[in-house]
């Protein structure tokens, strides 16, 4: 979620952070005042801000801003996880703005007027109205209005349930992020509740207790059920047929209202906790939907068949049922929830950010455009890709469907050293412990390698893919090694063009 729960100058000391912490060998005060357009005097402040920052919520010595010379770096103590550390700073950061003391405050108590809200809150009138245009901002991504109405409705979320239940997981997981349990005393049993999935991580885990919980405060305090349209309903049922995911405790609803709760629940888990099917349960899911008549699984065959013909891929069967089950819960999101929420994402997902280093992805990334309006507007059970935020995730799965059938390259080395009889062999199996046989392969015949390792001179071997080797007892020359190799591998088996 971009930060816009946060005040100006806390999103400029995060994005400090983020700067020095992951550089790799340190950051000049210069070079961030470049990246994020700040005077280099107000860089320096900044700097000082962040560490008090850092200072106050970590003990002494945890995480430290060290000014080596000109560059700065970020130390994390080794007990702390650095997303730990991450998450902590950004909740900080974001608890400190006024969207985010309305936002909660409103989620909690029932307010007939914007005047008693900032009353009640202690904010003037003006920087009230000012919040809620931010925060309705983000809401109308999701459908939803945060009004006043003044009257007997005791609501002030305005907008279809499915659509609130959503915002509510994306918002609590995408801020509090596991490090606190961020409900109401009425909840806290919920926070040790048997979960209705195992083995799953701790993080995933947690994500699960979070939705649990939104759901049950949502169906049982506030006493509001999902009403799921009868084709959606269709697919999120037949989705929760393998391994349905039903909840933990008795939430006191007739049946059928319960089937439309646990099947939508189910949904969203799917979509947001990646673990919660296991690799098989997805492939199995797949083949029911493509042996179903449901007119979106027809769809989701069209789609996947024509993207590969297209590109002339052919995906072996556990490929081919993965990328359907993706696409699958891809097009369910797109055609039945209908949400672009693509403003509020920290990065966004152009492939064309990839540039043209390893492939020319602003090509691909227009080819795949017009691929996907092309499709779409050749099959009716589809939704149009009008909108930019569809369009750009539609076109990154193709990316990822495309990306993850094609088969592996591999970098074919050829090594001579000529110092002594043994040491070219020694290469090779150094280097076998580091890199898989799929990704880099010994020639015999210069001729045929991509690569070259050697200590001589070889005839008009081009430089970019000649490694000079020259001291197997020194440390730095294999680093380098590794190094060089990672990199052509990187080059050239990773990011492939169609």
């Amino acid at each position: 979620m971009k930060n816009f729960f946060m005040k100006k100058n806390d999103q400029q000391k995060f994005e400090i952070f983020k700067l020095i912490r992951f550089s790799q060998e340190g950051i000049s005060g210069y070079s961030i005042s470049k990246k994020i357009d700040l005077s280099l005097n107000l860089v320096y402040r900044k700097i000082k801000m962040l560490s008090d920052d850092l200072n106050e919520l970590f003990e002494p010595g945890d995480v430290c801003i060290v000014k080596n010379d000109v560059l700065y770096t970020i130390v994390v103590k080794d007990t702390l996880n650095v997303s730990f550390v991450i998450d902590t700073l950004r909740l900080h950061y974001i608890q400190q703005s006024h969207e985010y003391l309305i936002f909660r405050t409103v989620l909690l108590k029932y307010y007939t007027s914007v005047e008693a809200l900032s009353q009640d809150i202690n904010l003037s009138i003006a920087h009230t109205y000012k919040s809620l245009t931010t925060i309705n901002k983000a809401l109308n991504s999701f459908k939803i209005e945060l009004n006043f109405p003044g009257d007997n409705t005791q609501v002030n979320f305005e907008g279809a349930e499915i659509h609130i239940r959503l915002f509510l997981f994306y918002f609590y997981w995408n801020v509090f992020k596991g490090l606190v349990w961020p409900f109401r005393k009425t909840l806290e049993h919920m926070e040790h509740i048997e979960l209705p999935i195992e083995n799953i991580p701790d993080s995933q885990q947690i994500r699960l207790r979070y939705f649990q919980a939104l759901s049950a405060w949502r169906i049982r305090y506030r006493g509001v059920l999902v009403h799921i349209e009868p084709d959606f309903l269709a697919i999120i049922t037949l989705l929760n047929k393998v391994h349905p995911i039903t909840f933990s405790l008795d939430l006191a609803i007739s049946g059928e209202a319960l089937v439309q709760e646990e099947c939508y629940f189910a949904f969203l888990c799917r979509i947001f906790i990646y673990d919660i099917d296991t690799h098989d349960q997805k492939l199995e899911t797949a083949e029911v939907f493509i042996q179903s008549d449901l007119p979106l699984a027809k769809s989701c065959t069209f789609l996947l068949d024509s993207v590969y013909k297209a590109y002339n891929v052919t995906p072996n069967r556990q490929e081919y049922l993965f990328s359907y089950y993706s696409l699958l819960l891809g097009l369910t999101s797109i055609t039945y929830l209908q949400i672009d929420n693509a403003d509020l994402l920290e990065n966004d997902q152009n492939i064309s950010n990839l540039g043209h280093e390893f492939a020319d992805f602003p090509q691909m990334e227009a080819e795949l455009a017009a691929l996907a309006k092309k499709l779409f507007s050749e099959d009716r059970s589809l939704q149009s890709l009008e909108s930019k935020g569809f369009l750009t995730y539609i076109v990154y799965l193709f990316y990822f469907i495309l990306d993850s059938s094609k088969k592996t390259e591999t970098l074919n080395i050829y090594v001579q050293y000529s110092k002594n009889h043994f040491t070219t062999e020694e290469i090779k199996n150094s280097l076998l412990t580091f890199f898989n046989p799929e990704l880099i392969r010994f020639v015999s015949n210069i001729e045929d390698s991509d690569v070259l390792i050697s200590d001589c001179d070889e005839k008009d071997y081009p430089n970019n893919d000649f490694f000079y080797f020259e001291n197997p007892v020194n440390t730095n020359d294999w680093h380098a090694l590794i190094n060089y190799i990672n990199n052509k591998a990187y080059n050239k088996c990773f990011y492939k063009q169609f």
